[in-house]
């Protein structure tokens, strides 16, 4: 027996020493790096701390002993649950001691983690996590389908109406456990558990405050069917933001997972990362609704599988509600082709989903949702094209003493304008407004209304240059007729793009460029639907174009004014189709036309180019002030014989050429 104390205590001295040994050459090392006029202080310093170590009364105390008496100096970095008396048999009722446990983490009485060991924990009453704690089990067992009470997990299994658990304070959250609506009857429970139906599994709730860092990882929620497994939700003023939700899986309930967030309140950027949603008895599998914000949360890898639900697996509902789902996966094997696997109602705008869509479709506005971009047998997104619809994106055709430029328009404006040489982009002049103090706002705007039926989004904007802060912002009619403004120009001296993408007024639609200073602008682009603005790209009508190919016009057939008409000698070509018309005289080929479309709705816009094409002969073309021909004389058709003229967007026409 003296011997083994000896050999124990040799050995003690000997870890001991070398433990000395090791802080005499940490001191040394951290003396070499210290500067030089205060070397000789700073290792001193640094013996003296290394002879108190040494010095120690306990320095020859077994190992045991020095452990115990840290553990005691140090505080303890968990809490444990089994020391407040849980049992986990699943028989008698822990919540009263799981809740302990939390409490007492959450007043830094101990760790502000709380370890659930293993076991079955039976609770009537919601687990309540505290701000800044974590519950921490020991996983779920072995099967992601169901609970098989194995592998040394750990499962809260709830007893009540109300929700499982209840995270209402920011930083706080589970991990490595499961949440289950108890179906069974055991111990304290008899005859009461299969008979009750729990509100929901794990709720994070803000009521009148901001809640935000909440987190759930490896967490199994399961057998919720009364009500939502997981649920984010805010009201009177409050807010979810900021949660981060990692492998949770959901399986049987009503609902897999809700965000919802009353007309007070928000729950936006929150952010769920794998996981999934599976099982039967489902309404919905994702269920985002407003009234108030319910935006910019994050879907990243999700799978949404169950053979099918009642309403939707995806359902959004709500003007300022939408979802970012990349690369999930969503499957209904058993839904038929008339229901829906997603519904976005048609308030909602902005949505993002892509990934694997299998069976059935999406329902959804697409061009309020371009984002949406799945493609399958069944259904597919759609993406705008990218095309400028401002006409003269070049700002070519400056009259400078008539103040005209070919498709825009300047409003209010006394300003000095010079048009310049390219600079940004080939082809695309720049114009240079002097504002002479002009004392208010001017606009420059196309000379044409924009719209297009099919899109509800429009991107626009223009790069400008300017010294002046303020001098320049884009503005528009938004949907709901109010006029809203982009961020204006820095006056950094340099070119900014300044624009803006929104939904647009369909009613009045009304796009302009505020312009408060002095600045240069360039390359404007206006493309409907939400897509990156692309200036410098613009029409043909914008920039001119080079063409390897065909260039091929539209033709359409002029047909002689009907009996009704105020005279047989004011002819009226269809609009929008064409520009070369073959000229049915309707068998009587002796006929005169004196003007063309010369009313002001019927006039074609400046610029543009007609033909006419007579197969028959006898056909006079009047020289008028309508008709302005060649050397003042009219043209008479032969067989196969052809007019070309040209209009400035009034109702008068030049001649350009003749074939007769």
């Amino acid at each position: 027996e003296g011997k083994s104390i000896s050999k124990t205590t040799a050995m003690n001295m000997n870890i001991i020493t070398s433990i000395a040994v090791t802080v005499a050459i940490a001191a040394i090392s951290a003396a070499l790096y210290i500067s030089h006029s205060d070397q000789s202080e700073k290792i001193a310093t640094l013996s003296r701390q290394l002879s108190e170590i040494l010095e120690r009364d306990d320095f020859d105390a077994p190992l045991s002993t020095l452990s115990a008496r840290r553990a005691q100096e140090l505080p303890s970095a968990f809490t444990y649950a089994s020391d407040f008396g849980v049992v986990g048999d699943s028989m008698a009722n822990d919540g009263p001691a799981i809740q302990a446990a939390l409490d007492s983490a959450g007043m830094d009485e101990t760790g502000g983690t709380v370890i659930l060991p293993q076991g079955v924990f039976i609770t009537t009453q919601p687990i309540i996590i505290p701000a800044g704690v974590t519950l921490h089990g020991q996983g779920y067992g072995s099967s992601p389908l169901a609970i098989k009470f194995d592998s040394g997990g750990s499962t809260i299994a709830y007893c009540g109406t109300d929700h499982a658990v209840k995270i209402n304070g920011s930083s706080s959250g589970l991990r490595d456990l499961a949440v289950y609506d108890w179906p069974y009857n055991h111990g304290d429970f008899d005859g009461g558990c299969p008979d009750i139906k729990a509100a929901g599994g794990v709720l994070i709730q803000a009521e009148g405050t901001t809640v935000e860092s909440t987190f759930l990882q490896n967490v199994f929620i399961y057998f919720f069917v009364g009500g939502q497994a997981l649920t984010l939700s805010a009201i009177n003023q409050g807010g979810v933001a900021y949660s981060n939700i990692q492998n949770v899986r959901l399986r049987h309930a009503m609902t897999g997972l809700k965000l919802e967030a009353d007309e007070t309140s928000f729950v936006n950027t929150n952010t769920f990362v794998g996981g999934a949603i599976s099982g039967g008895d489902f309404h919905y599998g994702l269920h985002a609704t407003g009234p108030g914000d319910c935006n910019d949360n994050k879907f990243y890898g999700l799978g949404i599988g169950m053979y099918d639900s009642e309403v939707a697996h995806v359902y959004v509902t709500g003007s300022t509600t939408n979802v970012k789902m990349e690369n999930i996966r969503l499957e209904a094997k058993d839904k038929d082709m008339s229901r829906p696997i997603v519904i976005i109602d048609d308030s909602s705008y902005g949505n993002v989903i892509n990934g694997i869509l299998g069976h059935t479709h999406i329902k959804a506005d697409m061009n309020r949702n371009p984002g949406i971009d799945t493609m399958s047998q069944k259904s597919v997104g759609l993406d705008p094209a990218p095309l400028n619809q401002f006409w003269n994106a070049a700002f070519k055709g400056w009259d400078g003493p008539n103040r005209i430029m070919p498709g825009w328009s300047l409003q209010n404006s006394q300003a000095d304008i010079v048009v310049f040489e390219p600079d940004l982009y080939p082809d695309h002049n720049v114009i240079s407004i002097d504002y002479l103090n002009y004392g208010g706002a001017f606009k420059l705007m196309s000379d044409q209304t924009l719209k297009v039926e099919g899109h509800d989004f429009v991107t626009f904007g223009v790069y400008a240059k300017s010294s002046v802060p303020g001098s320049i912002s884009a503005a528009m009619r938004y949907t709901s007729g109010s006029i809203i403004s982009s961020a204006p120009h820095s006056g950094n001296g340099e070119w900014e793009f300044i624009g803006m993408s929104a939904l647009y007024s369909k009613t009045a639609p009304y796009f302009y460029f505020s312009i408060t200073g002095d600045v240069q602008l360039t390359a404007p682009t206006l493309t409907f639907g939400q897509t990156p603005a692309t200036p410098g790209a613009s029409l043909m009508s914008s920039s001119g174009a080079r063409m390897s190919g065909t260039f091929t016009l539209g033709g359409a057939i002029g047909y002689p004014p009907s009996a009704e008409d105020s005279s047989p000698y004011f002819w009226v070509l269809p609009k929008n189709e064409g520009n070369v018309f073959m000229m049915d005289m309707l068998g009587d080929p002796v006929r005169h036309i004196h003007r063309l479309n010369h009313s002001g709705a019927d006039r074609f816009p400046k610029g543009t180019v007609i033909t006419l094409v007579f197969e028959e002969s006898g056909t006079r073309v009047k020289h008028s002030a309508y008709i302005k021909l060649k050397n003042n004389q009219d043209f008479v058709s032969v067989t196969q014989s052809s007019l070309t003229l040209i209009t400035k967007g009034s109702a008068t026409w030049y001649e350009v050429s003749r074939n007769n």
